[in-house]
């Protein structure tokens, strides 16, 4: 039967569908007439029931393993799915609990509140999550510290509206703390409010504009420099596995192929920039099966979101999981951290 041929999807079709995937999301059980009308039609008989899955089937959004045996959702019944779970604004208020002492407990330092927010999310819904900081550039700039330590290097920590970037460097032999100092001052006074992108395109020239008796500072300006290209060069990114194991140990990826796959992901900082950018999305993003643009994770399903501060985008959270995740509470948890950290 062509698909433009069979009938339309009526309320009770979307809604035995959705109660269908529903169940073989919690219990990876093979959907069935029986099992639906135990979950939730029980005024409908099993007969009816089973019609409806054979429409649904036809359709598209159900397809049989084996000849005797029920059925699973295919990538375009898991879509159908959803859009609808992405176009309500509600929270899966039991998942958020276990996130909220977590998202507020963080600390100032970058590094450490993106390894705070994928290991939060991880932790609530027991899958991989992966945090990448893709725009470092929009940050803005709060305050500057060049601390010169015993050892002869210098700490350079760069407060930003979304936490510190800090890194550790060797410092020439004829800077000295009270040029560290000065500098500091110098430069928060200069680059205050002002994007790291400002800041970058402009040191030289502010290098440059420095009266004679500070070019002493020069070699401190290089090495502000060097921390902020390392950072740059460097896409941060923070990959919690605390749920693979869990999620490995799962049916959906019983064979070492599959799990090889998501380990090798995982494991690849262009694979992940492939499937974490979110250059041209809004929102929450949802990729599921062959929809992901990496080959790994064709049997896969993956869940993003852009963290949007101040109005610019600094950073993607998203988790990886078996197409038969849990949409809805992932979903919720990327929702609420996007919507916490833009109210920040």
């Amino acid at each position: 039967m062509e698909e433009s041929s069979l009938p339309a999807l009526s309320n009770r079709r979307k809604n035995i569908l959705f109660n269908a995937i529903d169940n073989y999301i919690k219990q990876a059980s093979p959907i069935t007439s029986l099992l639906v009308q135990q979950t939730e039609f029980h005024d409908i008989s099993t007969a009816t029931i089973r019609n409806e899955l054979n429409t649904l089937e036809a359709m598209g959004y159900l397809k049989q393993l084996h000849t005797s045996s029920g059925r699973v959702p295919t990538t375009k019944g898991y879509r159908f799915f959803v859009n609808e779970i992405l176009s309500s604004a509600s929270y899966n208020q039991q998942a958020l609990e276990g996130i909220k002492s977590q998202m507020f407990s963080r600390t100032r330092n970058l590094s450490e509140i993106v390894e705070g927010i994928s290991k939060a999310i991880s932790n609530t819904t027991n899958y991989p999550t992966v945090v990448m900081i893709d725009g470092l550039d929009n940050l803005i700039v709060k305050n500057i510290q060049i601390m010169f330590m015993i050892s002869g290097q210098v700490l350079v920590l760069v407060d930003t509206n979304a936490g510190a970037i800090s890194n550790t460097v060797t410092a020439p032999s004829n800077v000295t703390k009270q040029d560290c100092d000065n500098a500091s001052q110098i430069f928060t006074d200069i680059f205050r409010e002002k994007s790291i992108n400002f800041m970058m395109q402009n040191m030289q020239t502010f290098n440059e504009s420095i009266q004679i008796s500070m070019q002493k500072y020069e070699e401190v300006f290089k090495l502000v420099l060097s921390v902020l290209n390392s950072c740059q060069n460097n896409t941060s990114s923070n990959v919690s596995n605390k749920g693979l194991i869990k999620m490995l140990e799962s049916n959906d990826f019983s064979s070492v192929e599959k799990a090889k796959n998501i380990l090798q992901v995982l494991d690849d900082k262009q694979s992940l920039h492939d499937v974490f950018d979110t250059s041209n999305e809004e929102g929450i993003t949802v990729k599921i099966g062959k929809e992901n643009n990496v080959k790994e994770l064709n049997e896969c399903a993956v869940i993003k979101a852009p963290l949007i501060l101040d109005g610019k985008k600094v950073a993607t959270v998203g988790v990886i999981g078996p197409e038969r995740i849990d949409y809805a509470t992932v979903a919720s948890v990327l929702k609420y951290i996007a919507d916490e950290l833009k109210k920040q």
